[in-house]
This record gives structure tokens, C-alpha cells and sequence, in this order.
């Protein structure tokens, strides 16, 4: 089991996650950067706000990864997994020229109590850590 810190853009979308209503986290790229081929079924994902502390965990109870896409296969996607991901008819527009993507399906969400503070000096919206991030 490995952890993971993904940066999330929207304090809605994390709270979506922790209250059970967003299952499903998918993340396109242009070439295989993490969490593609890096996350994996049972890997804990620590979820920062890009403008705060972490907030919260959740694991992950599978995932699915997907390379050389067309638009075709994104359209599809789009039509599995919207409702699940809670992702917008925008967002899925702006990843039409996505070539990968990773799918995330979460469970066991748990907010922390005190959010923890954190401090990262790059622009990744995904990290693996070295060392345990605890709650406390």
C-alpha cells in the first residue's frame, strides 16, 4: 500500500469525496504522469486543498487505467463515469485531447478533525509519499 497527496482545485469537490456523494476520481494528462500506473487498489490518497492543508483521506478500492485515447473513448468514459465523478460537461471538454487517464474509485472516506498543515513547494497535483502523513 502506497500514499498518496492529490491537489484538488475545489474545497467542494474534497467535501464531495468525505461526505460519500463523488465515488469515482479521474485524472486525464497529455503523457503518463502520476497517478497514472502509480496508484493502485488499496493505496491511501490524502486529499490537500491546493490553497490549504489536507483534509482528509480515502482509499482506493480499484482503478483503471486507460492510454492512447480518442475522443471517441472520452466520450464514453464521460458516459460511464460522469455521475459518479461529478465532473462537469466543461471539464470533459477541455480533456478531448487527453491521451491518458486514470480512474479512481473511492471508498472509506474519513475528514480529519484538525486539518493538517503541509507544505509543498512544487506544481504537481499528485505526489507519493515517501513518509506517512498522519491526522495526528
Amino acid at each position: 500500500m502506497k500514499q498518496h497527496i492529490a491537489v484538488f482545485d475545489s474545497l467542494i469537490t474534497i467535501n464531495n469525496i468525505l461526505k460519500g456523494e463523488k465515488t469515482v476520481e479521474v485524472r486525464f494528462s497529455l503523457s503518463k504522469r502520476p497517478p497514472f500506473q502509480v496508484v493502485g487498489r488499496a493505496d491511501e490518497i490524502i486529499m490537500k486543498y491546493s490553497h490549504g492543508d489536507l483534509i482528509g483521506r480515502v482509499i482506493v478500492e480499484n482503478v483503471l487505467y486507460y492510454e492512447h485515447l480518442t475522443p471517441e473513448q472520452i466520450a464514453t468514459l464521460r458516459k460511464e463515469y460522469e455521475s459518479d465523478a461529478m465532473l462537469a460537461p466543461d471539464y470533459w471538454q477541455s480533456k478531448a485531447r487527453s491521451k491518458y487517464v486514470t480512474i479512481i474509485f473511492l471508498c472509506q472516506p474519513e475528514r480529519y478533525i484538525i486539518p493538517v498543515k503541509y507544505t509543498k513547494k512544487d506544481r504537481r497535483s499528485w505526489v507519493t509519499t515517501e513518509a506517512k502523513v498522519t491526522s495526528s
